[in-house]
């Protein structure tokens, strides 16, 4: 991981969408500073759409297509996505909504048996909003577990062939063949029309945490916020650049670079 500070000028002029996590990539011990969201509005105005991909629950991804000035949302590591439309949501499933529906019961099933040998984790407090996943707390209103835990509570998910990964705060598990990036790549092209180039060139992705890997891995340009470093050894696949600032204070580092970079192309242009 190089410092942020040394990602190009041309890089960063070319950026149109940035998708980032949010626990803490956005947030700080689960709250979002009134200077990171400004710094999301500012994105917004400039043209920059921001796409938030995360492992948070469908109620909550609902607000935030709502609310937050962001151009969709992608929730429960990949299985839908939400943008507004209006005054109306519009939603991206991964594949039907029944199916996925039926196999949170059986990720659930398993997920009991799990809990009853690592009763110090628990279900996650928003796991009644989830459509697709189940969520073990490891590290939010439990905890927090050691990682030798976190990893035996995976193993016991993998083992029963049901794909698990942890994020900051939460184990999320599910069946099927979506994660974060796979579904991040359909509503790219699908919905906002890129081709392979744009998806190259015009796509920044800034998480902190393990389960943000698969991102990490398909994008070219990648950011870890500087928190990102105390999961090092378990990422699998690091960022290209990492935030001298930590959590949203890194987001806001990484906005401001976006937008210096964008005046200077429009300052150009003028002079021309």
């Amino acid at each position: 991981m190089q410092a942020f500070a040394h990602c190009p000028a041309s890089t960063l002029s070319g950026i149109r969408y940035l998708l980032t996590d949010i626990d803490d990539t956005l947030t700080h011990e689960g709250r979002l500073a009134a200077s990171t969201l400004a710094a999301l509005e500012r994105l917004d105005a400039a043209g920059i759409k921001v796409i938030p991909v995360t492992g948070g629950c469908a109620g909550w991804c609902d607000h935030i297509a709502r609310a937050w000035p962001v151009a969709s949302v992608i929730g429960e590591n990949g299985a839908f996505a939400f943008r507004r439309q209006g005054q109306r949501i519009l939603t991206t499933w991964w594949e039907d909504e029944q199916r996925l529906r039926a196999r949170q019961r059986h990720v659930m099933t398993v997920a009991r048996q799990l809990l009853l040998n690592h009763p110090r984790a628990a279900l996650a407090q928003d796991q009644p909003f989830r459509f697709a996943d189940v969520a073990v707390d490891h590290c939010q209103a439990v905890g927090p577990l050691a990682q030798s835990e976190i990893r035996a509570i995976i193993a016991g998910f993998t083992a029963a062939g049901i794909q698990a990964r942890a994020s900051s705060i939460h184990i999320n598990a599910w069946q099927g063949e979506f994660d974060k990036a796979r579904m991040a790549v359909r509503v790219l092209t699908e919905t906002f029309g890129l081709d392979r180039m744009q998806l190259e060139q015009e796509v920044m992705y800034v998480g902190d945490a393990p389960n943000d890997a698969p991102m990490f891995a398909t994008f070219r340009h990648t950011v870890g916020v500087a928190n990102i470093i105390q999961h090092r050894a378990a990422l699998g696949w690091e960022p290209r650049w990492v935030t001298r600032h930590s959590h949203g204070a890194g987001v806001e580092e990484i906005a401001e670079a976006l937008l210096t970079a964008r005046k200077g192309v429009e300052s150009v242009k003028t002079d021309a």
